[in-house]
């Protein structure tokens, strides 16, 4: 509500908001909301902050840019950023969530398994373990002119996690490339249904397929990296790990993690 003056005296103008991205912020290791209060949301596009709700999520209003790079900071976290189409965003659900993964600030439970090391700043890494015991797979065939232009998605997970903003590796069965994806948000009314950022680059047959979950930083300024795994029941963690610098190209390594320790990995080769 505002105030103007019509010329012969003030009158009151109800303004109708709308919400363009509603941004909620995931710690990827609990998989909560994170309700730090130096959590900050920026957007390169818009030059004014965003409101802050109680309920954790960051409103950006009556933004015109089709385009939204997202930015976001804490101090107990990796810093994330994504990019968001605002067209493709539900109108009357624009949710994006966007997952921080702990940095060496955090409060790590103990026995927790970690990988840990330096790279050049920003370097992107990404970690995923191929001896899951719980992997994801897929309920239907894919095909990238499906629905919603192929990025619809139905994936099968007993464990009923939260896949909003997470990134997935595939894995088609009889090959060893990974193919990776995130999915922007959850499909209602459809079993196992989520919305990709983007459409994979080929299609999939469900059988023999698999889909694991990916734990992914950034390098931050000084070039260390940190990331927490989620425990599972195995007597080593066999690790795929990739990393790129800015710049660069990707590059991978097979890696074994002891379960409960904090292993280093040196990505500069000293």
């Amino acid at each position: 509500m505002r105030y103007e003056w019509n010329g012969s005296g003030i009158e009151r103008v109800r303004l109708r908001r709308h919400v363009t991205a509603a941004v909620l912020v995931i710690d990827d290791f609990t998989g909560r909301p994170i309700t730090a209060p130096d959590l900050t949301v920026t957007a390169a596009q818009v030059l004014r902050k965003p409101v802050r709700k109680g309920d954790g999520y960051f409103l950006f209003l009556d933004c015109e840019e089709p385009v939204l790079d997202l930015t976001a900071r804490a101090w107990a976290y990796h810093t994330a950023e994504t990019r968001v189409e605002v067209g493709q965003l539900s109108p009357l659900h624009p949710v994006v969530k966007l997952r921080l993964t702990p940095n060496r600030n955090y409060s790590i439970p103990s026995q927790t398994t970690c990988l840990e090391g330096r790279g050049a700043p920003g370097t992107e890494v990404r970690v995923l373990c191929e001896n899951d015991p719980r992997p994801l797979r897929l309920l239907y065939d894919y095909a990238p002119s499906g629905v919603l232009d192929g990025r619809f998605l139905q994936l099968y997970d007993p464990s009923g996690s939260d896949w909003e903003g997470r990134l997935f590796a595939l894995r088609r069965k009889g090959e060893g490339e990974l193919e990776y994806f995130q999915v922007r948000s959850t499909v209602d009314g459809e079993e196992g249904g989520c919305l990709l950022a983007a459409p994979l680059s080929r299609g999939c047959k469900k059988a023999g397929a698999t889909v694991f979950p990916v734990s992914a930083a950034r390098a931050d300024e000084k070039g260390a990296f940190f990331i927490p795994l989620r425990t599972m029941a195995v007597k080593a963690y066999t690790c795929r790990v990739l990393s790129r610098a800015p710049g660069g190209d990707w590059e991978e390594r097979s890696l074994e993690l002891e379960p409960g320790r904090v292993t280093r990995l040196d990505l500069l080769g000293g």
